[in-house]
């Protein structure tokens, strides 16, 4: 019995010893934290500043969602937009407050609305009495004198007033009227053109006339009509020119492709007179047929040259 009591216990003794893993421990990197966006908009000369997470829980939007940089500049856009309506609203609300406060002023107290505009109340009666007094010791000619004074200045006053009304009206409409005739011209002109009547066209040839203008040279809209279509030209050139060939046939678009093969297979079909003359009837019929991605590759390459 002892015997059997001893080897237990020197079982358990050497179980007791630590048992090393063989297996290799692999460290955690830390999970880094994405940095949040952050953005500064300009409220009526206010800079505030909002970042991304701020953003989501002002519209609503939970912390794990991601957002593109176009949804996120739509958040902003959106937070400008209503902070600048709470600015104009705040501030109309104090301009009403101010009015009803002034307007309480008049009515109950005028001499504190004098003292806040910086005006000292005695001093004013003083000058109204002192005024009242001189006037009321004059003679009654000298009083005539001063009212028709008063009524001419005040006259005049009407008068330059409605003047220079005048003047703007007369200015606004002439160049209105200017502004409808050199459009009709460069409309008109645009009849014979292979430019489109559209607003880009319209504003380009009224560009070049203003330039004119400054360098006081008089041109006509028709003048005009070949320098915007080079530059019309030498910008659809650079663009096809700055793409590859699927790209060049996408910009030109279907149906345009299809009007071009529709000419180049009637030049095609109708030789020139000099051309039927000195080829045979054999080589003519022998003329090789090609497919529509052959013709595209071609034309992308015409395109290209």
């Amino acid at each position: 019995m002892e015997e059997t009591q001893t080897i237990e216990s020197s079982e358990i003794e050497s179980s007791s010893e630590p048992i090393e893993s063989t297996e290799e421990v692999v460290a955690q990197e830390p999970i880094a934290t994405p940095k949040l966006r952050e953005a500064k908009v300009d409220v009526d000369g206010h800079v505030l500043q909002i970042n991304e997470k701020q953003l989501k829980a002002l519209w609503g939007l939970p912390d794990n969602e991601e957002l593109t940089d176009k949804e996120f500049k739509s958040l902003v856009s959106a937070y400008k937009a209503q902070k600048t309506a709470d600015q104009r609203s705040l501030q109309a609300s104090k301009q009403e407050k101010l009015v009803k406060e002034i307007a309480e002023l008049i009515q109950k107290n005028p001499f504190e609305l004098l003292q806040r505009a910086g005006y000292d109340p005695r001093e004013l009666a003083e000058q109204y009495l002192a005024q009242a007094i001189e006037e009321d010791m004059l003679p009654e000619s000298e009083k005539e004198l001063r009212r028709v004074r008063q009524e001419r200045d005040e006259l005049e006053r009407q008068y330059r007033e409605e003047m220079t009304r005048r003047e703007q009206e007369q200015v606004e409409q002439a160049q209105a009227q200017a502004q409808q005739e050199i459009t009709s011209q460069i409309i008109e002109s645009l009849e014979n053109s292979t430019l489109p009547k559209s607003a880009d066209v319209v504003r380009r040839i009224a560009n070049y006339m203003l330039i004119a203008e400054q360098r006081g040279l008089s041109v006509h809209p028709k003048q005009l009509i070949p320098l915007v279509e080079e530059d019309f030209r030498n910008l659809n050139s650079q663009i096809l020119k700055s793409m590859d060939s699927t790209n060049r046939i996408n910009y030109i678009g279907e149906d345009l492709l299809k009007q071009i093969r529709q000419e180049d297979l009637a030049r095609l079909k109708k030789p020139t007179s000099n051309s039927v003359q000195s080829q045979p009837r054999s080589s003519r019929e022998t003329t090789k047929k090609i497919t529509k991605e052959e013709w595209r590759k071609q034309l992308a390459e015409r395109i290209k040259s």
